[in-house]
């Protein structure tokens, strides 16, 4: 589930399609690759069994000796992210500049700047409280390689749970690298989008990087009644899966935790939903 915007709804999409699932009789687990701002586990209930919880280390930084440390200043010379400057004649380092290339440890004469692995993030694997067992990503502000991170927490998912009869991958908005790790080896990608003008300009971009990446795409257009001649420009232009009715009972949902077709299985969104999700297993 992806968008090239935030706000359109593919979390909504995420959780309630995953409930489907489930009270469907299918065996499956959800990865939460929004990475930045996971809160898939949110709309399924929250954490009611935690499984597995690992740190990831997704980045290196450079540590100075200062010992061995000549003060020459090539490490100054060699970044390119202005990360580091001369203090009191010895190389002071920025971390919040620094990528972590270790570029100024290879130019160091005399092997001053070692290499050491950064904290980044943590992944966990748990069951939420609608008994859908779900890997989430969370990385630490500012951290780095969010892509490498969403990538690990696809691995984990296959990993605990490898004969499942599906995977459903919540993608963080965008078309940056977290979202191009989501997608990537997808059977399937479901791109949410609403009838604005924004949100389809970021679905557009965001389906041509599924065909760059050879992933069959479909789209659902959510919340179409708040501009239904936008959303008739949509469905005449693209392949729409089906359309979800702006509701507010979305909203209540989303207050309790619950999965709208738990929530209130006969609202008009719930009604949808099912309809829609019938015909991706159908395309699936």
């Amino acid at each position: 589930m992806a968008s090239g915007k935030g706000g359109t709804g593919k979390t909504f999409i995420s959780s309630n399609f995953s409930y489907f699932l489930k009270v469907n009789g299918f065996s499956l687990a959800s990865a939460d690759a929004d990475v930045e701002a996971p809160d898939l586990l949110l709309s399924l209930g929250g954490a009611g069994k935690i499984i597995a919880e690992r740190k990831y280390f997704g980045s290196m930084i450079p540590i100075v000796n200062y010992d061995r440390c000549i003060g020459c200043g090539r490490c100054v010379e060699a970044c390119k992210f202005n990360a580091i400057e001369m203090d009191g004649g010895k190389p002071k380092i920025n971390y919040e500049k620094c990528e972590g290339y270790g570029v100024c440890s290879i130019v160091c004469p005399v092997k001053a700047i070692d290499m050491r692995e950064r904290l980044t993030g943590k992944i966990v694997v748990v069951e939420s409280v609608e008994g859908v067992p779900i890997v989430t990503g969370d990385l630490i502000p500012g951290g780095a390689n969010s892509g490498r991170l969403v990538y690990e927490v696809k691995s984990t998912l296959r990993r605990y749970f490898p004969e499942n009869d599906f995977y459903i991958v919540d993608s963080a908005p965008g078309i940056g690298c977290p979202v191009i790790s989501s997608i990537s080896g997808a059977d399937l990608l479901l791109v949410v989008v609403e009838p604005i003008p924004q949100s389809l300009n970021g679905a557009v971009r965001l389906i041509n990087v599924a065909e760059s990446l050879n992933v069959k795409w479909i789209m659902l257009l959510n919340k179409f009644d708040i501009n239904v001649d936008f959303s008739s420009k949509i469905i005449d232009e693209y392949d729409v899966i089906g359309s979800i009715p702006y509701d507010l009972d979305v909203v209540k949902s989303y207050t309790m935790m619950t999965p709208l077709l738990k929530f209130n299985p006969d609202s008009k969104a719930a009604k949808s939903l099912v309809n829609v999700f019938e015909k991706v297993l159908e395309a699936i």
